[in-house]
């Protein structure tokens, strides 16, 4: 499962894959290493206004409750006990300060830390399970005194998000005070039944906009936000990795997953040739890419209007994170492929 790496004040990097966190130098020297308590994968982790490292575990299947962990970060040794939380959870953590929030399989929780002990806070909490249509949350972001993420989380994605939901209910987003969890709302991206994501939205407090979508319908949807979410615009794109919002600008990256022309069965049937004859791998896959990828999409976060692609191949669809480079530049990673782009 796909873990995390940090940059952390102290000069280290920070990595968080599988059960274990490493400690590097800046020249990828392992400094420290950890093993963590739980047989199953950590999914990244944040750090903490002190510098304490904070991560937990996921079961996507939802069986077994997670627990949150704190460590030093120079010996990498607990600050306290682990914490268990109430139910299991899949979506990546979210921080501000000394405070933590996780979204469970049905409920937000916050969570303090105050230096010595970490516990649950008894006043602010959200129950936001839409019942048996929908799913489980996926991470959230931290913006404008507000929490935002997608629920429908659980999907089958096989080389694309599109028509991966298990739910029948449509995606939908959720925003929640951080003063006030009494005052949230969830609102429908597209309506469209079996919706689905593996991300966040995004969120830009100057202009006031939410940026929502569904990969499992190829819709991306902006939203006013005015103490209220309204509808701004609307667009068709098969979008499923984290954006890239240039505040200055107003631009945003999303992208638009172009399959192969003969279908998911048939990329299923040449993925399983990989797997069982490894001689013709290369040849397979190379043709795979030529064929699909994704094109890297910079809209106007006020109109949506699209500004330019560029076309990154790849073999499957991006669930992953992009990062901003120095400029008017940025990486798009995929499955098979690192990609820099720029604006020329």
């Amino acid at each position: 499962w796909p873990g995390g790496l940090l940059a952390h004040a102290n000069g280290s990097l920070y990595v968080v894959f599988g059960r274990w966190c490493h400690r590097l130098s800046p020249e990828l020297e392992l400094l420290a290493s950890r093993r963590l308590a739980r047989p199953r994968p950590y999914n990244s982790l944040v750090v903490l206004a002190d510098g304490t490292l904070a991560m937990k575990d996921l079961d996507r299947s939802l069986r077994t409750t997670t627990s949150l962990t704190l460590l030093h970060p120079d010996a990498l040794v607990p600050r306290c006990d682990e914490v268990l939380l109430p139910e299991p959870s899949v979506g990546r953590l979210a921080a501000d300060g000394s405070t933590v929030y996780v979204v469970g399989a049905r409920t937000v929780w916050r969570l303090a830390w105050d230096g010595s002990r970490c516990s649950l806070d008894a006043d602010w909490r959200l129950p936001y399970h839409g019942g048996h249509d929908h799913s489980y949350g996926w991470d959230p972001v931290i913006s404008g005194g507000q929490l935002w993420f997608l629920d429908n989380g659980a999907h089958r994605y096989a080389t694309t998000m599109r028509a991966a939901g298990i739910t029948r209910g449509p995606v939908r987003l959720v925003r929640v005070s951080l003063d006030d969890a009494a005052d949230h709302e969830f609102v429908e991206v597209c309506g469209r039944p079996r919706g689905t994501v593996t991300n966040p939205p995004l969120y830009d407090p100057e202009r006031r906009i939410a940026l929502a979508y569904d990969s499992g319908n190829g819709i991306v949807q902006a939203f006013r936000f005015d103490g209220r979410l309204t509808p701004l615009w609307r667009r068709g794109l098969d979008h499923a990795a984290h954006m890239l919002l240039f505040r200055e600008t107003g631009e945003v990256v999303v992208h638009d997953f172009r399959g192969p022309a003969f279908g998911r069965a048939r990329l299923a049937q040449s993925l399983g040739q990989c797997s069982a004859a490894p001689a013709r791998s290369r040849s397979i896959r190379g043709a795979l890419a030529r064929v699909s990828g994704d094109d890297v999409v910079v809209l106007d976060l006020e109109t949506g209007t699209e500004l330019g692609r560029a076309r990154v191949p790849t073999m499957f669809q991006s669930v992953l994170f992009p990062a901003p480079g120095l400029g008017r530049d940025l990486y798009w990673c995929t499955f098979s492929t690192l990609a820099r782009l720029e604006v020329a």
